[in-house]
């Protein structure tokens, strides 16, 4: 196997592992939204994920001095993928449903094909654009499974999704432009810490309604902050790298199968036949789009 094929590998595990992580971090974090503020969670989140990080960096000495340019692209992908992203998400699944939520997941590949293609000039096959109808296909047959409530209650919830959606877009393409200059870990890192820093005027206004935690709530917190932040943001980075920002964005198409999967083991949630045949779906999109690429 040669040094590009071991490079694709495992840029593939890590968007596997990625997705995993993901995936169950909507059912800690609707866990933590009964005893925590929605902007408090990604803030805490953040800043753990930053310093376990630091550390990383500070024991392999991977410190780096960045030029300006490269700075003020790591504080715009930290503002719009960390702080906006979960400003608008956790925000959001306060008011909205974890399955209008996923809608985010489904949209996020069409759109970032069309902005890659636009940027890098990615060219648009008639295989890839099938592969995101049929996997945009499988996750509406699991969003619509138990229906989606655009009433009054509902309307602000699934407006901050779309919001989510737009700004994790953005992130992805600012990502690339940053992608194989530095080490993933030094730009997941910086990321979060300027995050940490961009989080303080959305953060302090909830201070005031900050009370105890319970341990469980706190081991999803460290989860949160660690594997799907601290170490996920990384991997994500290294499968951005090795295999494009289009292809990275449609395995995210698999987030809402291993949240569906969580909701059944933590939650004891109940799967039907067309939940089923969402995943069936968004999988063989997945198996396309490899060939493809």
């Amino acid at each position: 196997m040669n040094i590009e094929k071991k490079k694709k590998l495992f840029a593939l595990m890590a968007m596997i592992l990625t997705v995993i992580f993901w995936g169950y971090s909507f059912v800690s974090t609707k866990i933590l939204l009964d005893e925590l503020p929605p902007v408090t969670i990604a803030f805490f989140r953040q800043v753990i994920a930053a310093v376990s990080l630091f550390a990383i960096l500070y024991i392999k000495k991977l410190f780096i001095k960045m030029p300006l340019k490269d700075v003020m692209l790591l504080f715009a992908s930290a503002f719009f993928g960390i702080v906006l992203y979960f400003l608008f998400e956790n925000t959001g699944l306060k008011y909205t449903t974890a399955s209008n939520g996923s809608i985010i997941v489904a949209a996020v590949p069409v759109f970032t094909l069309i902005t890659e293609s636009i940027f890098y000039k990615f060219k648009i096959t008639s295989r890839v654009i099938t592969c995101v109808i049929i996997s945009v296909v499988g996750v509406f047959l699991v969003i619509f499974e138990k229906g989606i409530d655009f009433s009054a209650g509902y309307t602000k919830g699934n407006l901050l999704m779309i919001g989510a959606m737009v700004v994790w877009v953005i992130y992805t393409i600012i990502c690339k432009s940053l992608s194989g200059k530095y080490y993933g870990i030094v730009i997941t890192a910086y990321q979060m810490g300027a995050a940490s820093l961009l989080f303080l005027p959305f953060v302090i206004p909830e201070t005031s309604s900050w009370q105890g935690i319970s341990t469980y709530s706190l081991a999803n917190l460290l989860y949160l902050a660690l594997f799907c932040s601290a170490l996920a943001y990384y991997l994500f980075n290294v499968a951005v790298n090795g295999l494009g920002a289009t292809v990275s964005s449609m395995f995210l198409n698999l987030i809402p199968v291993v949240s569906i999967l969580g909701g059944i083991l933590v939650l004891d949630e109940t799967v039907s036949f067309l939940q089923i045949g969402g995943m069936l779906l968004i999988m063989s999109s997945l198996v396309f789009v490899r060939k493809r690429s």
